[in-house]
């Protein structure tokens, strides 16, 4: 898929960058919104064109979900149950990658046999990528099996509200993503099939706007108060934006100084880059390739933090 343009930020809080973004964007079209990570606070835009000055259309994409349950009730029904599934696959999956992920860190801090050590390592480390690549295989399987059904009993609801958010980005040139709760966005932006509607477009997105645009959604928080949470792959994204893990406010989300820790996490989503989104970060891309990047920082295995470069 090729777009014309991608500015991907960091979180817009405390310090806003998205003027700077859009300081690059020529259309005089109304910029489509998609805000359906805030849930019940989408179409609150007012602060969004207040900063960058344009029309804004909010495509409503969280309201449209609830309307279409409520007009089509085999619909809900079978939404509900992907949902439970993929919630069930999750729990699952954390008892298998916690202890996996213990013992790939008590080896990263082991003394003793170098050699030894180095492969003990190595191979840990490939058991979860394996378990990684195992999750997401079964979560587009569940994704997979929705789909069919869908194909197998269209709804005209959904159809027709497809149709409608089509034609509203369609009259747009430029698509803003903001953030939120990534994994009702991610569920909203597949449902209606967005990523067909999005090609060619200029998207601007922070946060979790920018995480679903990935191959794969990656949860992280190193600083929970109550407990130690470790990294999990969430769900598949849109794949547009390809071969990175995006972290927003890792800064404050990331045991920065836990070389063992940043190490094991650059290493297990190898070979994508994952890099950092803290406030004031821009990525971006033009035709599919990386132009800039400010204030974005890779993880490295040495458990270090380096300047993303532009290839």
């Amino acid at each position: 898929m090729t777009v014309q343009q991608l500015f991907i930020l960091g979180p817009q809080r405390p310090d806003i960058n998205l003027d700077q973004a859009f300081s690059g964007i020529e259309s005089s079209r109304p910029i489509a919104v998609i805000s359906a990570g805030w849930q019940e606070a989408e179409n609150d835009i007012d602060s969004i064109a207040s900063v960058i000055q344009r029309k804004l259309t909010d495509l409503r994409l969280y309201s449209h979900a609830d309307e279409l349950f409520k007009e089509d009730d085999l619909l809900r029904d079978q939404y509900r149950r992907r949902q439970d599934r993929l919630q069930e696959l999750q729990r699952v999956h954390r008892i298998r990658l916690r202890q996996s992920l213990i013992a790939a860190r008590r080896l990263l801090r082991a003394e003793g046999d170098a050699q030894i050590l180095r492969h003990e390592q190595r191979h840990a480390i490939s058991q979860l990528r394996s378990l990684d690549r195992h999750h997401a295989k079964s979560i587009a399987a569940i994704h997979a099996e929705f789909d069919q059904l869908l194909q197998d009993r269209p709804s005209d609801q959904l159809e027709r509200k497809t149709r409608q958010i089509a034609d509203a980005v369609a009259d747009s040139d430029v698509v803003l993503i903001t953030g939120g709760n990534v994994a009702v966005l991610v569920n909203r932006l597949r449902l209606f099939g967005v990523k067909d509607m999005l090609r060619d477009k200029t998207i601007v997105a922070w946060s979790a706007g920018a995480m679903a645009l990935t191959d794969h959604v990656v949860l992280f928080h190193d600083k929970t108060p109550l407990e130690n949470r470790d990294a999990e792959l969430l769900d598949c994204g849109l794949g547009i934006i390809p071969g990175v893990v995006l972290l927003p406010n890792a800064r404050h989300r990331l045991r920065w100084n836990d070389r063992v820790r940043i190490g094991l996490f650059s290493r297990r989503f190898a070979p994508a880059a994952s890099l950092t989104l803290d406030n004031g970060a821009m990525l971006h891309y033009r035709d599919g390739q990386p132009v800039s990047a400010t204030g974005v920082k890779r993880l490295l295995r040495s458990g270090r933090f380096r300047k993303a470069r532009v290839q």
